[in-house]
């Protein structure tokens, strides 16, 4: 059976690259010690980062990210025969995000969720294979846990991209979070366990049949098949507000690119900074950088994103905004392990 077909075929489109550009890819060459670290950004249109085409964007693709593959491939059926019910499809979605929020409140991180989702499966071919917030809205399923669930396989191996998303004012701010994030999750063995079971049970798997179901089941089933060959990352995406869209050339009659293309040049040039505070920032959580894989996606004001995001959803932002980093906060982000705001390494909870 070939299960990278199998996989392959959960994956769904998106065009995230025509709304967030890349300024320095993940697997680009970089000197020092680190995570594979990207650089991405939204999208410019001549001189204005283009937020509420993202936040549109974003939203669509919530048809995806939010429902169960299985009853979706039952809707897309069912609009075949009558495009009216539609409309169904796009309440059901919206439906998932206001339950969510009524029964977690504290939470902000959905509009992350979904970016981490597309991220994943632009950049790295990574099939989302558990619905996380369909999940999450069940009453019998921990809001905890992990943001996202995503496979590839690869060579000789699949590999499980176990997926954090962040929401923060600043770059520095968001990989903190992350490290912490990441690092309490492969501590506890109990919910590192639920994730893959939650992948059997109840994620995209069952949509496939056959030998393809029973061949992706199989990987999926460390406690019985632990001799499967898999690799496991963690991927985390900290979409933050960064303050060089403040730092604009004068409009002229030149490239329209002309400003896109400086400000990733400015970005560009932060690359080794962030890279080494996510170093510092997970090896003082305790979690390993090799198999770590970040994206840090650039956007003028995060908080004016995720309004966009609900204003596209046609609902009000149920949360308050996200604390604006100071300039001397991100200015003296940690460069060194003297300079660390040291995370302790979280404790095993294996119970």
């Amino acid at each position: 059976m070939d299960i990278q077909k199998a996989i392959s075929s959960l994956l769904n489109p998106s065009k995230l690259g025509a709304h967030v550009a890349c300024a320095v890819a993940h697997d680009a060459p970089c000197e020092g010690d680190g995570p594979r670290t990207a650089l991405l950004h939204v999208r410019f249109k001549e001189d204005e980062p283009q937020i509420d085409a993202l936040a549109e964007f974003l939203w669509g693709q919530c048809m995806y990210y939010a429902l169960p593959r299985k009853r979706r491939l039952e809707y897309t059926a069912a609009i075949e025969k009558d495009f009216t019910l539609i409309a169904r499809v796009h309440q059901a979605v919206r439906d998932v995000f206001i339950t969510f929020n009524a029964t977690s409140p504290s939470r902000a991180s959905e509009l992350g969720e979904v970016l981490a989702y597309c991220v994943v499966q632009h950049h790295l071919s990574a099939a989302q294979v558990a619905a996380k917030m369909a999940l999450k809205t069940s009453a019998n399923m921990p809001v905890h846990g992990l943001d996202g669930i995503h496979a590839a396989f690869e060579g000789d191996a699949l590999t499980i991209f176990f997926l954090e998303s962040k929401l923060a004012g600043s770059a520095n701010a968001g990989l903190k979070d992350y490290a912490k994030s990441a690092a309490g999750f492969l501590a506890n063995r109990k919910q590192y366990l639920r994730e893959y079971e939650l992948v059997s049970d109840l994620g995209h798997l069952d949509s496939l049949e056959g030998a393809a179901r029973e061949a992706a089941l199989d990987f999926f089933d460390i406690v019985g098949k632990p001799d499967l060959p898999r690799r496991e990352r963690s991927v985390g995406v900290i979409c933050y507000s960064e303050r060089r869209f403040n730092t604009k050339l004068p409009v002229s009659d030149g490239p329209v690119d002309a400003h896109e293309e400086h400000f990733a040049g400015l970005y560009r040039s932060d690359h080794k900074r962030h890279r080494s505070a996510a170093n510092n920032h997970i090896k003082a959580s305790g979690a390993d950088t090799a198999k770590t894989l970040l994206f840090l996606v650039a956007v003028p004001d995060v908080n004016v994103l995720r309004k966009a995001f609900y204003r596209a959803m046609g609902v009000e932002p149920p949360h308050e905004d996200i604390p604006a980093a100071s300039e001397d906060e991100e200015d003296n982000a940690p460069g060194s392990a003297e300079d660390l705001d040291v995370v302790a390494p979280v404790e095993s909870t294996d119970a």
